[in-house]
């Protein structure tokens, strides 16, 4: 067996000594039986075996014994082992039930077990656990349902034997870790051991690769908008995180299971590698734990590339995929169900962790986090688990009166007032949970809960009972209560922890659907169909509406007046809407003219920067005064020749430099490492560059180009004159900013995100999504807006790999690429809100059928109408693509 190792902890004394005491027993070859009884035991039941509660009175009956500590603890522990009548403590590891091994119910079970140690994930429990669970309490199952996935130990356990299993989980880092283990379990072994392969390659190389990276600038700007002037690692290690995530977000563009699994490594490596310490809580480590070196950054994140490489050939292929139906437990409610055989779950326990400021520091890298308001949004959607999660808000619907008596009793005894608070905010939190998750499961269905007790100044709250009082009301019947461990809190009151089965005694009430209108919305929509009024004057013209519409020209942009229509008859006044395909912003602008609250989604960064500009609220002095910095910096801009050289080799058409004379191109390459260097931040260097981007190129006096087409750069043409830059930036500004906003404005959130990733917190409770996502098979916005990706940023490179993250690249393999928008989408509309999809029809694909099938999970198709658009004007471009027809798909 060779040597092990168990420690045992000791609580703090009241006798001055305020700190917790550790200690740990070396077992020899000759004690292995010994160790195989006490491996399992909790340090309450060691201390009790011991007859000893706190380390003093152990280091004094060693004294007395003339044995160091850990020799009288060995010597005592084989005595209470060998003990003819023991009964506690035998040779056999401790069984809770029958399937069951005790120490299975935590998370150092599985430890040996591929991906299980990836990431501890210490609240976890084994592989193995649930196994036993499943096999004792549910056999027969067919489908099962986890409320609180935390790490997927739960679903993908359940798949490996073939079930199926849906599953939520509120925290964007766990969701991250499910999802990449679900990808690389789906995969087959030929295609593992090329991703295998492939990451050994990166591990290799990892040093040159973090090397040569970009330092990512939004990390570096949300850090400090985060965490302000906390400083959570040393400056050379900060320097590597930046460039870690430029170097991941380029490889997710052609290889996303490595990249992931680079993202892993480099997540688990963050807290290591930090000024941090995980102690129960994160907190910064003190003096003497600062003295130890820290882990180095490159070799943290190799090592654990290297385990994963190990891991990943030893795993098999599952055949069921486990599938998200919402990050939100309580927000299942309004999901069809899904007829679960059982449920399985550990929920929070009621014991003060803050699980998102646990993670805080990964958040922050995985772009979750931009600003310090991010984690108490996470914080009020969460299980009131800790003194930090506690609101203002009143939760009085489950109350049962043991819980009534228990809250009174801590207030009398609680020293603050937000303790009292948590605990009746805890049991009114789960309470919703299990009646969200309650229409979801079949008549009959088990339900096997993991929960452990707390106690709160003196006063013990047996979560497991009050829990089980709940569901009674919620109409299950208990079978089962087997307590699982034996623990103890911080000063050393005990606990348990338990395991309750239950029964669902009466079916769920169906929900029937009410017919198909549904809305205030539903007049004006009857309305919208039988006049079409944006196919008629003066809505048809191509210049309606306002002058920021045309801020920049983009190809495939909705027509104003049909964004105007739906916006006017699906958002109440002053609503909230969503955009999460905006291109430059169209939909939101309109939403913006009429005093409603909007968020724009794209990643393309010329739409984005497009939309900051139309939907900000930019004055004429700020602007002006962007120009003269771009006017001094042209002034002071040497151009070489490597930076020509590099323009050149981009060539859709003809070669970048070839659209202008080489004084302008100097020019703009002046105004682009401006630009790259501020980032267009503020409102008024926003509008400044999308007005640049407009006059790039064009068949008019103000393009900078030679004559090109003013929406796609087709090859230019005529002579190459100078077109100096300031003057017609200028001019374009001016006439832009001529255009004034009405009084009810509202300037619009713009964000760079993926629709397809964790949507910010800041987005919910909307009244409505309207959208046109990309016609399948048309255009390709990379392609038509080449030259504006460049200004940008762009590099010939950047052409080859960024464009295979662009949902019109991706929903060619598989339309199911839309699961994470839906699942959002619900989550994020209100009650009785509605989602509308403009989509293209073509002789290729009917995206209306398609996407009704992938929603269904989530919604219900209201109605789906279709425009013919064969009569649609043109602008000059004779290939408009295969779209025949416009699709309009409502969703609720």
């Amino acid at each position: 067996m060779g040597q092990q190792f168990k420690t045992i902890y000791f609580p703090a004394t009241g006798n001055g000594n305020k700190k917790r005491r550790n200690l740990t027993v070396a077992f020899g070859e000759s004690d292995s039986v010994i160790y195989s009884t006490v491996r399992n035991m909790t340090s309450l039941e060691l201390r009790q075996a011991l007859g000893h509660e706190c380390y003093e009175s152990l280091s004094d009956a060693a004294a007395a014994d003339q044995r160091p500590v850990s020799s009288y603890c060995l010597n005592r522990l084989r005595n209470v082992v060998r003990e003819p009548h023991s009964t506690l403590y035998r040779a056999e590891p401790k069984k809770a039930a029958a399937n069951i091994d005790a120490i299975q119910a935590t998370f150092r079970g599985g430890m040996q077990e591929p991906l299980h140690s990836w990431y501890p994930y210490l609240e976890g429990y084994s592989p193995q656990f649930v196994e036993g669970v499943l096999r004792q309490y549910a056999p027969n199952a067919h489908s099962i349902l986890e409320p609180f996935a935390g790490v997927g130990t739960t679903p993908l356990t359940a798949a490996g034997m073939g079930i199926k299993t849906f599953y939520c989980e509120l925290n964007p880092l766990l969701q991250y870790l499910i999802e990449t283990k679900i990808g690389i379990l789906s995969l087959d072994q030929r295609r593992r051991e090329a991703v295998a392969d492939r990451l050994l390659e990166v591990c290799g190389n990892f040093p040159s690769l973090l090397k040569n990276a970009d330092r990512d600038f939004e990390i570096h700007c949300s850090y400090f908008d985060t965490f302000g002037k906390s400083r959570f690692f040393d400056n050379d290690v900060f320097e590597e995180l930046l460039r870690a995530r430029g170097m991941i977000d380029v490889l997710q563009c052609s290889e996303p299971y490595v990249a992931r699994l680079l993202e892993w490594a480099v997540l688990s490596s963050l807290l290591p590698c930090s000024r941090l310490i995980r102690r129960g809580d994160v907190r910064f480590k003190n003096g003497k734990e600062l003295l130890k070196p820290r882990e180095e950054f490159v070799p943290s994140v190799q090592h654990r590339m290297s385990q994963m490489i190990l891991d990943i050939q030893k795993i098999e292929t599952i055949s069921e995929i486990p599938e998200c139906l919402s990050f939100n437990a309580r927000k299942m409610g309004a999901i069809p169900s899904v007829e679960a055989d059982a449920l399985v779950t550990s929920p929070p326990y009621l014991n003060g962790t803050n699980y998102f400021r646990n993670t805080k520091v990964e958040l922050w890298f995985m772009r979750v986090l931009h600003t310090d308001r991010d984690l108490r949004a996470f914080r009020d959607d969460a299980v009131t688990a800790g003194i930090n999660d506690v609101s203002l808000k009143q939760k009085t619907r489950f109350r049962t009166p043991a819980i009534e008596t228990l809250v009174r009793k801590i207030e009398s005894n609680a020293y603050d007032s937000r303790i009292p608070k948590m605990v009746a905010d805890y049991f009114d939190d789960m309470g919703q949970v299990f009646e969200a998750t309650n229409h979801h499961l079949k008549r009959g269905a088990r339900v096997v809960i993991d929960i452990g007790d707390s106690r709160y100044n003196g006063v013990h709250v047996p979560t497991d009972a009050l829990l089980a009082d709940l569901l009674e009301d919620l109409g299950y019947s208990a079978l089962d209560s087997v307590e699982l461990r034996r623990r103890c809190s911080r000063n050393g009151d005990p606990l348990r922890q338990v395991l309750l089965v239950f029964e669902k005694r009466r079916a769920s009430r169906v929900r029937e659907c009410k017919g198909a209108k549904y809305g205030i919305w539903s007049t004006k929509w009857e309305a919208f169909k039988r006049e079409l009024p944006h196919q008629r004057q003066p809505y048809a013209k191509r210049n309606w509406g306002h002058a920021r519409h045309s801020i920049c020209s983009y190809q495939g942009k909705l027509k104003p007046s049909l964004a105007y229509f739906l916006v006017d008859t699906f958002l109440p006044q002053q609503g909230r809407v969503l955009d999460p395909f905006a291109g430059v912003g169209t939909i939101p602008f309109e939403a913006a003219l009429r005093g409603g609250q909007s968020w724009s989604f794209d990643i393309s960064p010329a739409a984005l920067a497009i939309s900051r500009a139309k939907l900000s609220d930019a004055d004429s002095d700020g602007c002006m005064a962007v120009i003269r910095e771009i006017e001094t910096a042209i002034h002071g801009h040497n151009g070489n020749r490597s930076e020509i050289a590099k323009a050149s080799e981009i060539k859709f058409n003809k070669p970048l430099p070839d659209y202008f004379h080489p004084k302008t191109m100097r020019e703009i390459l002046a105004a682009r490492s401006f630009f790259r260097e501020r980032h267009a931040r503020t409102e008024a260097e926003a509008m400044v560059f999308a007005c640049l981007l407009h006059i790039l190129h064009g068949n008019r006096p103000y393009a900078l180009s030679r004559r090109s087409h003013p929406i796609t750069p087709f090859a230019p043409t005529g002579p190459s004159e100078y077109r100096p830059l300031i003057p017609r930036l200028t001019e374009k500004v001016e006439r832009t900013l001529a255009a004034t906003l009405p009084e009810d404005f509202r300037p619009g959130s713009v964000l760079d995100q993926d629709v397809t990733e964790w949507w910010p917190a800041e987005v919910d409770k909307l009244d409505a999504i309207i959208t046109s996502p990309p016609f399948f098979d048309s255009t390709r916005f990379y392609l038509a807006n080449w030259m504006r990706l460049w200004f940008c940023g762009w590099e010939a490179g950047d052409f080859k790999v960024r464009p295979k993250e662009y949902i019109d690249e991706r929903q060619k393999q598989n339309f199911e690429v839309y699961k994470p928008f839906f699942r959002q989408a619900r989550e994020r509309l209100k009650p009785d809100g509605v989602l509308v999809l403009h989509l293209g029809k073509s002789r290729k694909c009917n995206m209306s059928e398609y996407l009704k099938l992938v929603a269904r999970r989530w919604f219900r198709a209201v109605d789906a109408f279709e425009e013919s658009v064969e009569h649609c004007e043109s602008h000059g471009i004779a290939d408009k693509g295969t779209v025949k027809s416009h699709q309009f798909l409502v969703l609720q």
